[in-house]
């Protein structure tokens, strides 16, 4: 009371909404019929039916203002209303049912009608024959499902079969009980079975999941025919109307099921009768046919063996005319020959009543094609026709004509002898043939392969492996994909098809001499394929023959191109290297032979100023000291020159130590010296590098030196020297581009042959034997007083710096001829690449080892042990180190990427000393800009041009030129002029290299970003025509080759000046 009509009558308010508004309108009484409304009740919403009748409320003038309504309860009317018209329509549609199936699909058909309080149904029918066939101790009962209403068709799949005795999930347990008890049972929604099914059942009617289901059985004649599983109305509980609707659902089911079960029984029995009707009819006539028409001769005879009925094929085969037949017997059939065979079969059948199977001969001759016979043959087969009695009333007989059969069984005899002799030489020639035969089925198996087959891949003739294709595992793993293909290819086409591979764990050796070659074993397969007539693959051939060694000689053929390759490339970028270290060092002797020339000619000059002391009108000194001056300028020329010769002395003693070498004309010649001594005093040629490099070098003595009191030994101090030297000398060149500058050679001794743990380094391979000493000395004699055969001692020797490193690869190269860490330490460091090749065959030839450890970024580490005796203080006097410390050395001192400087340069152009004589030119002097890498001959030729009157600037490489181009602060350079008249340009450089300059200032032009055409003239010690063609085409102006004169180039410099 008191609450909001819409709120309580939710579910048909929109109805009475509409009644309502219509009665406020008309002022009459409204009614509503068959309302339905759910109410609550014992905790479950129960569906009800209500007729309203609406009675207007009205107030003194006439206005509706309420609405009285009084419901009458309809609810038992419309459910039964609803289930009597579900079983009319189920009766109709039953009833027109010819056989199960069908009377199954209209059962369900007759129940989807009323979907309210059947929303979903289950139909499963008993299998009988499925039941009879279980074990009696365990009985079955089978169900099959036959159809749905309201259920997912996903749903149907999983239930589709069921057994009542063994299933324990679902409707199955409720199911078997139903049976035993022989009713309907009611199953609730919260069962344990039934967990898993409830998802999308009972969705039709009220669209709820049903919470009640009931179990129906249908019976027929008193057995349970099927189950209907129901799912019984959400908004109803099971009561007795419910019970009694849903037995009368199964009460109108049971009469139907026998009707159609008969109705199947009568038109089966019907069936089978109208089969055995036509069955016999059918085979009477076939009998008949037979008789006549049949090729397989036929004949019935008496017990004496006279002639009852015989067909046209058995006269044909015998031979005999059927007009005959009233005094022909079964003996006049067959050659004389088989006439006792013919009694024999007679009295078995007729005493035994046994029959049986034989071969007869016939009188009459076999003629066909190309095939004949004096008789034919055929096989024949006899039984006893037995009365009631069981008695032999007469003898059938068949016999079939098989003279063809016969005749080609004796050529397939006397074929399959010649084959077998055929096939005996043909596995005779497949057993002694050289390469490998081998045969297998449509998958792989193998059927046959020889001895040259199975010796390939190692396998035991005897026990070859049964698995498809079972050379892979033999083949190596890169090539394993295109002999699956190869096998395919054959698989799908006849063939020819062929693959070459390389077999694993096998190779293929050849020697000559002391060398031994190793390549891997190869093999090329050739195959075809058979198929049958059908299309099937049958079989597959393979010819399988050994290639190593046409491949170990395209190896070694292609190596020795390689190497002839190899070689020449060496030998190119040698000679290059050797005319560059040459002609460099020429170079400057060149100028600074001239300079001194110079110099000496001013000095006669100052000579007069010296005795008039007179002072130059430029600098304002006096005669003495530009005599001074002179004479050190003469000084530096001719130590400059002093180093260049020592460098190109390094350079031939390098080649002529390498073909001594190659020849074996290399002595190592043994005498007394002290190690540490020799080695400090043979380091003081370095002190004017080190001092210019700004590097420091340590000589360390390690404890053993002492603690073996290693004073004296027996060595070759030139061959010695030769590595210690080498060795430092590649640490300086690598070491004083880098920040730390530092290297530390370190002396130890070993009773016993070091190990590369002890030393700390990896040993390179040795490739030579230790040479046999000579000795080079008139006192040989002496040096026999003073070897003892036990006093041998190991001499070791480290180098160490604090350069750029090497990587693994570069590692493997610098050990090897005309070989360097890579292709550019040429250009940035110099050198011929002999240094350490030298250096490893004198240490070998001295009976020991050589290694080295580095990595990126950490410097070389690079160390050796030579093999020497100990021995007493030479009586002679020993062998002077001043000629050993002359060993030829190289000064080619490389830019480090950052300017370097003179005092002579600290001002961009200074003025130039001239002769006194000559007079000022008028016009303007030049502006070069000099770009050499080598800071010696770029020191001479500044001087030389400086003191030819030209302003000069320096450059140590091609990235410090280009910034000396774009530079516009120079004071002598306008923006819209270049800074310079001429450049100068070495073309090898570290950094930036003469092409690449070229290339850049000529790009600068054309962009517009210098001003006009500066004449570049190229510089170079390669004097090879296409590295001169390369320098013209990449823009420079011309090439000038070292060595030079300095007049020459002034020349040259003039011309493309005037081209420009």
């Amino acid at each position: 009371m008191g609450m909001d009509a819409s709120g309580v009558f939710s579910m048909i308010w929109d109805q009475l909404a509409g009644q309502i508004a219509e009665q406020r309108r008309t002022r009459r009484t409204e009614t509503c019929e068959g309302t339905m409304l759910l109410i609550e009740k014992d905790g479950h919403l129960e569906e009800t039916y209500f007729d309203w009748k609406l009675i207007p409320v009205t107030n003194d003038e006439g206005e509706v203002k309420g609405s009285y309504g009084i419901p009458l309860d309809r609810t038992l009317d419309v459910i039964c209303s609803r289930q009597n018209d579900c079983i009319q329509r189920l009766s109709r549609h039953t009833g027109t049912a010819n056989n199960m199936k069908e009377l199954w699909q209209t059962l369900l058909t007759g129940l989807s009608y009323n979907s309210k309080d059947i929303p979903f149904a289950l139909l499963y029918s008993m299998d009988e024959q499925l039941g009879i066939s279980s074990a009696p101790s365990k009985p079955s009962y089978p169900c099959h499902l036959e159809g749905t209403i309201g259920i997912g068709a996903d749903r149907i799949i999983e239930q589709e079969y069921i057994d009542l005795s063994c299933d324990i999930n679902g409707f199955a347990p409720t199911m078997l009980k139903a049976l035993k008890c022989d009713s309907m049972l009611i199953l609730e929604s919260d069962d344990p079975s039934l967990h898993k099914l409830l998802d999308g059942l009972g969705l039709k009617g009220h669209e709820l999941p049903s919470e009640q289901f009931a179990i129906i059985p249908v019976k027929d004649d008193g057995r349970i025919a099927a189950f209907m599983v129901v799912g019984l109305n959400p908004y109803r509980r099971y009561n007795k109307q419910f019970c009694e609707f849903l037995q009368l659902v199964a009460d109108i089911a049971a009469p139907q099921v026998s009707r159609a079960r008969l109705s199947e029984e009568v038109a089966r029995h019907n069936e089978l009768a109208r089969r055995a009707q036509l069955d016999r009819r059918r085979s009477d006539m076939r009998f008949s046919r037979f008789a006549e028409w049949s090729i397989v001769g036929l004949a019935v005879i008496d017990v004496q063996g006279k002639i009852l009925y015989a067909n046209d094929a058995w006269y044909k085969f015998s031979g005999l005319s059927p007009a005959d037949q009233q005094t022909l017997s079964w003996f006049d059939s067959v050659v004389p020959e088989d006439v006792d065979l013919l009694r024999q079969w007679q009295r078995r059948v007729l005493y035994e009543k046994k029959g049986g199977v034989f071969q007869i001969r016939s009188k009459e001759p076999f003629r066909r094609g190309h095939m004949s016979s004096d008789h034919r043959t055929g096989i024949c087969a006899c039984y006893a026709d037995l009365n009631e009695l069981n008695e032999v009333e007469s003898i059938v007989v068949f016999t079939m004509d098989i003279s063809e059969l016969k005749w080609t069984e004796q050529q397939l005899i006397s074929r399959s002898k010649a084959l077998e002799e055929s096939e005996k030489k043909w596995r005779n020639y497949a057993e002694h043939c050289p390469f490998g035969i081998c045969r297998t089925d449509g998958q792989g198996y193998v059927q046959y392969g020889n001895k040259a087959w199975s010796s390939l891949y190692g396998f035991n003739p005897d026990e070859i492996p049964k698995q498809p294709q079972p050379w892979l595992p033999w083949v190596r793993e890169d090539y394993v994909q295109p002999c699956k293909d190869f096998f395919a290819r054959l698989q799908r086409a006849p063939g020819h098809e062929s693959v070459e591979f390389q077999l694993v764990n096998k190779t293929y050796t050849i020697s000559g001499g002391d060398k031994t070659v190793t390549n891997g074993a190869y093999v090329v397969a050739t195959g075809f394929s058979q198929f049958n007539e059908d299309g099937t693959l049958d079989h597959m051939d393979f010819w399988v023959t050994d290639i190593s060694g046409q491949k170990m000689a395209v190896k070694v053929l292609t190596d020795k191109m390689e190497e002839a390759i190899r070689s020449k490339t060496q030998q190119e970028r040698f000679m290059d290297m050797i005319s560059h270290e040459i002609r460099n060092p020429l170079s400057a002797v060149l100028h600074c032979s001239e300079e001194i020339i110079d110099s000496i000619k001013k000095g006669f000059v100052a000579l007069d100023w010296v005795f008039d002391d007179k002072t130059t009108r430029n600098s304002g000194k006096c005669g003495k000291e530009i005599f001074k001056d002179q004479i050190n300028s003469a000084l530096d020329a001719a130590n400059t020159i002093l180093y260049c010769v020592q460098h190109q002395k390094q350079i031939v003693d390098d080649v002529l130590t390498v073909s001594k070498l190659d020849s074996d004309l290399l002595v190592v010649s043994p005498i007394p010296v002290q190690p540490m001594a020799l080695v400090r005093s043979s380091l003081k040629i370095f002190d004017a590098e080190l001092k210019m490099t700004d590097i420091k070098l340590k000589v360390v003595e390690d404890n053993s030196m002492s603690t073996l009191g290693l004073d004296w030994v027996l060595l070759d101090p030139n061959r010695f020297l030769q590595i210690v030297i080498n060795l430092v000398t590649n640490a300086i060149k690598f070491t004083k581009t880098s920040k730390a500058r530092e290297i530390v050679v370190t002396a130890s001794a070993q009773t016993h042959r070091p190990f590369e743990s002890e030393l700390g380094v990896e040993f390179v391979p040795q490739r030579y034997s230790p040479a046999t000493p000579a000795s080079a000395t008139s006192a040989a004699s002496d040096l026999k007083d003073n070897m003892n055969p036990q006093s041998d001692i190991f001499l070791c020797f480290s180098v160490k710096d604090t350069g750029k490193g090497l990587t693994e690869d570069e590692k493997a190269l610098v050990f090897n001829r005309f070989s360097q860490a890579s292709p550019k330490t040429h250009i940035e460091y110099g050198g011929s690449g002999l240094g350490l090749f030298i250096a490893r065959q004198i240490t070998e030839m001295l009976g020991g080892e050589i290694g080295l450890t580095s990595s990126p970024g950490s410097g070389c580490t690079f160390a050796f042990y030579i093999k020497a005796q100990r021995c007493e203080m030479p009586h002679f006097s020993p062998i002077s180190t001043e000629p050993v410390i002359r060993l030829s050395r190289s000064l080619s001192i490389t830019a480090d990427g950052t300017p370097m400087t003179s005092e002579e340069e600290d001002d961009e152009f200074p003025l130039l000393i001239r002769e006194p004589s000559t007079p000022r030119r008028e016009e303007s002097p030049l502006k070069v800009l000099v770009v050499e890498d080598n800071l010696v001959n770029q020191k001479v030729l500044c001087k030389q041009l400086r003191n030819r009157d030209f302003l000069v600037k320096a450059a140590n490489h091609g990235r410090d030129a280009l910034d000396a181009v774009r530079d516009k602060k120079s004071p002598d350079a306008s923006h819209e002029e270049n800074p310079f008249d001429v450049i100068l340009c070495d073309i090898e450089m570290p950094v930036m290299d003469g092409i690449e300059f070229t290339k850049e200032v000529r790009r600068l032009e054309a962009k517009g970003e210098l001003a006009g055409h500066v004449p570049i003239l190229g510089v170079t010690a390669n004097v090879r025509s296409k590295q001169v063609s390369g320098a013209i085409e990449v823009g420079m102006d011309g090439v000038t080759t070292k060595p030079y004169r300095i007049e020459e180039l002034i020349a040259h410099i003039g011309g493309v000046c005037t081209r420009n």
